[in-house]
């Protein structure tokens, strides 16, 4: 027989607020098929708590001040992530009576206990979750409060089992246990019994009660889930089949918020979300959450994977849009608007602020300030941009900081060249008298059968590499609209680069600061004071700007070794040319270096004077 089953009543044991549990009483109510459904709440509340329900999807609480406690307000969220709302919904939508079988004390606030995560459910089902974890989480014997409250449930149970056919009762998992042992007890005494002379007070009505409308910056501390989350279970309720075979999925609604806001991250910022950047957010934010101790990630977690693995930009679209639940913008009943400020409640027309005391207690909780740095809105750098068009020439600069980064890629693409060259030569044989420059173990590994050892010599490359070329994305020589420039070193640790890039003025990311993406760009160090490429009139043959650079780098280059880091290999006629000039191309292929330097690499900031270096930082992201 199962455990949930007591003749005909069928308990459903639920961790509150949790969308899990919220879909699961509904197929419970299905399969079960009640003639009435008997809910974990104080009647004293009933009629506010089914217009709460009635409401949905906006969000509502219900609010009352207790008696002896001036200054505090108690509340009860309609949360439709909860199982025992989503079974007062159920019961209004299809006409099922519907009862409310908790006893109401004065101040109660059921305790928080640590309870498994929810995903749980749906790898093990009810019985099995309930049959292990509602042992280890039920009231204390010594907690007459609870006792009172379940010994109430429970007469109400055997009440509403003598009246109907079926019973559904929801209920809280902590007091599973306790209302099992009662209803399977010969006799139940009253519930005062329970209660000593210090304990709180039976309630028999709540005349001061009364339906807030939550106001929507307030969800994420009222909801028991994301609250964009909530609103995509909202949105799939009817969709559900209730035969239980489409279950709610949290990772694909978690996914869901990660897709919203890289849309509206590449709308507002022209950028995109590389393959590997979405595989290490969802690794990160996993790990974070079994950090935590749970299977899924909350709100934090996903708000600081984005932002670490993306930006700031991306991390404040994530938060923007998990915060959000449409719905709650309007407030279609007029009902006075609850906020919760700094852990205190205020309500529209009322001046002072109440101490808030929810139904059940808050998990501990540690507040964040998470800091994001993000690009001005679009209306600032509208400004920005005319002041560029009107005071651009004064003598354009750098910005030291990518210099530096430039700098260091160009070196290491230079020393990654010469090593290309270096396996080009290498040799393998036969050990006799000397170990060369080490051994070869595959070699010596595919000729291990002979007992042979082999060994390898590598010749260093005769020639350095000065000039390097860096081909993002090629375009026509005749194509007038990118920007063409020539920059000399500063210093003698700079070289001189040749580019090609989005037109300069385009992105204005700050005051007399522009943003510009190179196409191609040529790097020759040491710095020898190169011609601009671009004042020339090319040769037929130069069809491309890609092209142009890599002429420029054989023809330019103080040193043998050119590298050049495309797409595509070059073409035969710059192989020829470098013959000719008794050059040598290295090609490198561009997917052969990281998505993410390349990227770094590739976003250049003009400044309009040197002066602006002052306040650069300030307007410059590392993204």
């Amino acid at each position: 027989m199962s455990i949930l089953n007591f003749h005909n009543i069928r308990l459903t044991p639920i961790i509150h607020r949790k969308v899990t549990f919220a879909e699961q009483v509904r197929r419970e109510a299905l399969a079960w098929r009640p003639d009435v459904i008997a809910v974990e709440l104080p009647a004293t509340l009933a009629s506010w708590i089914v217009r709460g329900a009635l409401r949905l999807p906006q969000i509502s609480a219900v609010v009352f001040e207790e008696r002896g406690a001036p200054g505090e307000l108690s509340y009860l969220p309609i949360d439709p992530c909860d199982g025992l709302i989503e079974a007062v919904r159920l019961a209004c939508e299809h006409g099922i009576p519907l009862e409310f079988i908790d006893l109401d004390l004065a101040g109660l606030q059921e305790p928080w206990r640590y309870l498994p995560d929810d995903t749980m459910l749906d790898l093990t089902g009810l019985e099995p979750f309930v049959d292990r974890v509602a042992p280890l989480v039920a009231t204390r014997p010594d907690d007459r409060t609870s006792l009172a409250r379940e010994r109430h449930m429970a007469l109400r149970l055997r009440e509403l089992a003598a009246r109907h056919r079926r019973v559904l009762a929801v209920l809280g998992l902590g007091h599973f246990t306790r209302v099992r042992r009662l209803l399977e007890a010969d006799h139940i005494d009253p519930p005062a019994a329970a209660l000593g002379p210090g304990d709180p007070p039976i309630v028999a009505q709540r005349p001061d009660a009364r339906l807030v409308h939550v106001s929507p910056a307030s969800l994420s501390h009222l909801l028991g889930e994301i609250p964009y989350l909530t609103w995509l279970f909202e949105q799939s309720r009817e969709e559900l089949e209730l035969t239980g075979e489409v279950r709610f999925d949290k990772f694909a609604a978690l996914q869901t918020i990660f897709k919203l806001a890289e849309h509206e991250y590449r709308q507002r910022y022209k950028e995109t979300i590389t393959l590997t950047q979405w595989k290490a957010l969802l690794q990160f934010t996993r790990n974070m959450a079994l950090v935590r101790g749970g299977l899924r990630p909350d709100l934090y977690e996903i708000v600081l994977g984005a932002r670490g693995v993306v930006d700031g930009d991306f991390g404040c679209e994530v938060l923007e849009i998990a915060r959000s639940y449409p719905p709650q913008r309007k407030n279609d009943e007029a009902l006075p608007n609850f906020r919760i400020r700094n852990g205190r409640g205020l309500l529209e027309g009322r001046r002072e602020r109440f101490r808030l005391r929810p139904r059940q207690e808050e998990p501990p909780s540690e507040l964040v300030q998470l800091r994001f740095r993000r690009r001005p809105p679009a209306e600032l750098k509208a400004r920005w941009k005319e002041q560029w068009q009107r005071s651009a020439g004064r003598g354009i600069c750098s910005w030291p900081p990518e210099d530096e980064r430039q700098e260091r890629f160009m070196d290491y693409v230079r020393k990654r060249a010469l090593q290309v060259v270096s396996e080009d030569r290498r040799q393998v044989q036969e050990f006799t008298t000397s170990m060369l420059d080490g051994l070869d173990i595959r070699e010596t590994m595919r000729n291990w059968h002979t007992g042979k050892l082999f060994v390898q010599t590598t010749p260093q490359p005769q020639g350095k590499v000065s000039a390097v070329v860096l081909v993002f994305q090629d375009e026509p020589i005749g194509e007038l609209g990118s920007w063409r420039a020539t920059l000399y070193a500063e210093n003698q640790n700079e070289s001189d680069i040749s580019f090609y890039a989005s037109p300069l003025g385009e992105n204005v990311v700050g005051p007399r600061i522009a943003r510009t993406e190179f196409g191609g760009i040529l790097s020759i160090y040491p710095a020898l004071g190169i011609p601009d490429i671009w004042r020339f009139e090319l040769p037929d043959e130069i069809r491309t700007c890609a092209d142009a650079l890599l002429a420029a780098g054989i023809l330019f280059s103080s040193e043998r070794y050119v590298a050049y880091v495309a797409a595509r290999p070059p073409r035969q006629v710059l192989k020829r040319l470098a013959e000719i000039y008794r050059k040598h191309i290295i090609y490198m292929p561009l997917h052969g270096f990281s998505a993410n330097h390349l990227k770094a690499i590739r976003k250049f900031h003009i400044l309009d004077g040197h002066d602006v270096r002052q306040w650069a930082a300030d307007y410059i992201f590392d993204d």
